[in-house]
């Protein structure tokens, strides 16, 4: 601690120092050596010991032995000892420095520069005060976090320890729930009346039972058996074997009885205890019946100091105290030395499901778990102050260690503040303390000016120092970037000219003068041989202003993956298309298609853009280059036929294009395409429209002619769904989003998509249409058949109700409802029949004839096949089933 604030003064005041320069009258980059102080090497050696924490006795050592190894003075037969640092030439302090490099010209005026000497007593105070703030915030730091961590450890074993209690007296209490369980089963079996009244031999065999089963677990005191309809208590404590419920002692569970709950059993905590005046008493309340319709419950009390006392005593935490409390918030246990005023704030306190803590105002941890079964809450109380006793011992180390580094670092921080102030005043007596001879015999005017201390004077000449220095690194940096700017613009401004033919007719006529002119700027690109590949961005939204500016800033992220291999230059030609020109080795003239394919998958993986590349072929001479550009402008326009995202090499394109052919239009197929669509043939209209582009690729038409006719294709189809009493907005849109894509549209298979889609989208109309009288037609032979089920119908009759053949009615009806005409009517007679058939008064005969079947045999047949019964064994079944539910 004390040595890292010593490494950070002794690290800042010798950088400092670091940046005194001299002229080359004491050697040019040196720094002169301060008397009676270590040179910066040593200085910095101790300051980074002590930065890194050896401790105090090691680093004075230190300091020493570096002080008698470095022994150099400033004023030592009559010159100046130097060590070399980063060179920087800072002229005002360095003709300081000059001026007093001869001892004959400079002249002690005796009077004082500084006002007020205090930077030894600041540094000592500063240093002190650091140290001990420090030292001061370890300590509280150590102590809060080793408190925090107790509290933390204990607790997590306090909720773990409370788990822990909470599922053994849990398994405990599904054992008394076991008993209850078999309480109920085997009272069904034991219990018989007699003339309204229980039996002997059921009062002998229950209370047998139940003190039977009291005895199964050591924490039951007694069980109840109650049976409502008797009014009759059986108990399986000694005294009293049977009760009338009215007069029964322990009573007050039966209030439970009539309290109607989503839930049949019960856990009643605190309830009044009949046979202690003054106790309570905790149940198991289970009401009856769970097996047959007899009403009743069974009661068992528990022993809760018994379960508690085994549970809670043994497993507990020695420095804390436990309490139960009900979902009433009534005690059921409390350790001894529980205050009744913090077992009653306990109790009143508000606790969430699960498990928690909180700490309150009196400073103790309250950790507490829920007992889901029953809502039982177990709480763990540890006041603060008594698990933070026993950290008396790491408080008093504390103190003792912070106290010994305080004196340490006092000790340390006034040698330290001698050792840094010694230099300091030899430096400002160097410096401010004589004056040159020949300025010091005038006005009092002439002498330097007075600080108010060591730290003012220093700073002050440093300051000069800076200015000048900051001054001339910004105007040197401001004339680099007004000449890279302009390097920039000038290059490519001769890209632009050499694409254009411009530098070429200069060339011609200026001569030498012109390569003169370009030698401040070089090019990367040898014109000894070269290509050029330039590319367009396939992006159909509309240009703004901001993507103009991405286009132009693009090339330049584009290449820096590049580098400077491959000699190229890259810049953009205008909105719409990036060049670029390379230079070509010789043998390896597939170069400019190998860097086609890499910017176009860096387009796309980096900026997910896609472009069309045009590759020329290899040129020589910077006048070739305009031929070069307008080869691959001339291979773009093939991507019409291609696609656009391909590279289109202008050797593999050149002469298969022919603007000069007449204008074609498809006449047979687009009437044959309007017939499929009528026809809502959609296999049909994509091999039409496949043949339609395949001709205009066969037969080469140029861009406008091709646009032309598919714009043509494009307005039949519209004009079709007119005709045809379609709606074509509906269709295509209000703004006719259909057409518009079309114009936009750059190649030929773009113009073949556009078309499918539309096409697609009456084929759409079409289909819903015809879907929607479907809808129509099998609603209306429903209802026929509902109405007429009766009647000798059938398939044809339904087709002639609806107007449509027996075969497209019997198609559409297996589609819609997966079944066939005749199904559906039988499923309608079975249907009536089963309805008929409730009625007694009514015979086969007549219930055949109302269905509309003329032979009972053939409907009995049918019945069966359906039904999995005869109409006979049908009405039996539906009879007794209405029988029992009457007597229900």
């Amino acid at each position: 601690m004390v040595c890292c604030g010593s490494g950070f003064v002794f690290v800042f005041v010798f950088c400092i120092r670091s940046l005194v320069r001299t002229r080359p009258g004491f050697g040019n980059g040196y720094i002169p050596t301060i008397p009676g102080s270590p040179p910066p090497r040593q200085s910095f050696l101790w300051g980074f010991l002590a930065f890194f924490g050896i401790p105090p006795a090691i680093s004075l050592l230190c300091f020493f032995g570096f002080r008698m190894y470095f022994g150099l003075r400033l004023f030592e037969n009559g010159n100046c000892d130097i060590i070399p640092i980063v060179d920087i030439e800072v002229e005002p302090f360095a003709r300081l420095l000059e001026t007093l490099s001869s001892r004959e010209g400079m002249l002690v005026l005796g009077r004082p520069v500084i006002k007020n000497r205090s930077l030894f007593l600041k540094l000592l105070l500063a240093m002190t005060t650091l140290i001990v703030v420090t030292v001061i915030l370890i300590s509280w730091a150590t102590y809060s976090i080793s408190a925090d961590t107790s509290v933390r450890n204990s607790i997590e074993y306090n909720e773990s320890m409370l788990v822990q209690q909470r599922e053994l007296v849990q398994k405990e209490l599904d054992a008394v729930k076991n008993v209850v369980s078999n309480i109920m089963m085997t009272q069904s079996y034991l219990y018989r009346t007699i003339n309204g009244r229980l039996s002997v031999g059921s009062l002998i065999d229950l209370t047998k039972y139940i003190e039977e089963q009291s005895r199964m677990s050591p924490y039951i005191d007694s069980i109840y058996l109650y049976y409502d309809e008797l009014g009759i208590v059986l108990s399986s404590r000694n005294d009293i074997k049977m009760s009338a419920a009215a007069s029964f002692e322990d009573g007050s569970w039966l209030t439970e009885m009539e309290r109607s709950t989503g839930s049949r059993t019960a856990w009643l905590t605190g309830r009044p205890d009949g046979f202690r005046p003054d106790g309570k008493a905790t149940s198991l309340l289970q009401k009856m019946p769970l097996i047959g319709d007899l009403e009743g419950a069974i009661v068992v009390n528990l022993k809760m100091d018994a379960l508690f006392g085994d549970y809670l005593s043994y497993y507990k935490n020695k420095k804390g105290q436990t309490l139960v409390v009900g979902p009433d918030r009534a005690p059921l246990y409390g350790e001894s030395g529980f205050e009744p005023a913090d077992a009653a704030a306990l109790v009143s306190a508000p606790f969430e499901g699960g498990t928690g803590y909180s700490i309150d105002r009196g400073e103790r941890i309250v950790t507490y778990t829920v007992m889901p079964a029953t809502g039982w809450t177990f709480v763990n109380v540890t006041k603060r102050s008594d698990l933070l006793a026993s950290m008396n011992r790491i408080k008093t180390i504390v103190i003792a260690v912070s106290a010994g580094y305080v004196l340490a670092a006092f000790a340390i921080a006034f040698f330290v503040s001698r050792s840094i102030y010694h230099p300091i005043r030899s430096l400002i007596a160097y410096i401010g303390g004589v004056v040159p001879a020949s300025e010091a015999g005038g006005t009092e005017a002439g002498a330097a000016p007075t600080a108010s201390d060591e730290a003012s004077f220093i700073r002050r000449s440093f300051e000069r120092l800076t200015t000048d220095h900051d001054r001339m690194a910004s105007e040197k940096t401001r004339i680099e970037s007004l000449l890279a700017e302009h390097r920039t613009a000038i290059r490519e401004k001769l890209l632009h000219d050499l694409i254009r033919g411009v530098v070429s007719e200069r060339a011609d006529a200026a001569g030498d003068d012109a390569d003169a002119a370009e030698a401040p700027l070089p090019l990367r690109v040898d014109f000894a041989r070269f290509a050029a590949v330039t590319f367009e961005l396939e992006d159909d939204r509309p240009k703004e202003k901001e993507d103009a500016w991405r286009l132009h800033l693009l090339p330049y992220r584009l290449m820096e993956p590049f580098g400077n291999e491959p000699p190229a230059e890259i810049f953009a030609k205008d909105d719409a298309r990036i060049v670029v020109l390379l230079s070509v080795p010789v043998g390896a003239d597939h170069a400019p298609l190998e860097l086609a394919k890499t910017l176009k998958h860096d387009l796309l993986e980096r900026f997910g853009l896609v472009a069309t590349f045009g590759v020329s072929r290899v040129h020589s001479g910077k006048p070739a280059v305009r031929a070069a550009f307008e080869e691959t402008v001339e291979a773009l326009h093939h991507k019409i036929y291609i696609g656009a995202g391909e590279i289109l090499s202008y050797a593999a394109v050149s002469g298969s294009r022919d603007e000069d052919r007449p204008y074609h239009y498809p006449y047979e197929s687009e009437k044959r395409l309007l017939q499929a669509l009528l026809q809502s043939n959609e296999a049909e209209c994509g091999a039409i429209v496949e043949d339609i582009s395949r001709e205009v690729i066969d037969r080469k038409l140029g861009k406008s002619a091709i646009q032309q006719l598919y714009f043509q294709l494009g307005g039949e189809i519209v004009k079709t769904v007119a005709r045809t009493g379609g709606d074509a907005a509906a269709i295509f849109g209000e703004q006719s989003d259909a057409m518009l894509a079309l114009s936009r549209a750059q190649t030929v298979r773009e113009m073949e998509r556009c078309i499918r889609d539309m096409c697609a989208l009456v084929l759409e109309h079409n289909r819903v249409k015809r879907e929607r009288m479907n809808d129509v037609t099998l609603r209306l032979a429903m209802e026929f058949m509902e109405n007429h089920y009766n009647n000798n119908i059938s398939v044809d009759t339904v087709a002639d109700y609806v107007q449509r053949s027996t075969s497209f009615l019997s198609r559409i009806f297996k589609e819609a409802t997966g079944q066939t005409v005749n199904d559906y009517l039988i499923q309608l007679r079975i249907r009536r029949a089963k309805e008929l058939l409730a009625n007694p008064a009514l015979s086969l005969e007549d219930i055949c004839r109302d269905i509309g079947y003329a032979n009972v045999s053939y409907f009995s047949k049918l019945f069966k096949s359906r039904t999995g019964l005869t109409p006979g064994q049908f009405r039996i079944e539906r009879t007794a089933d209405k029988l029992r539910s009457e007597q229900l």
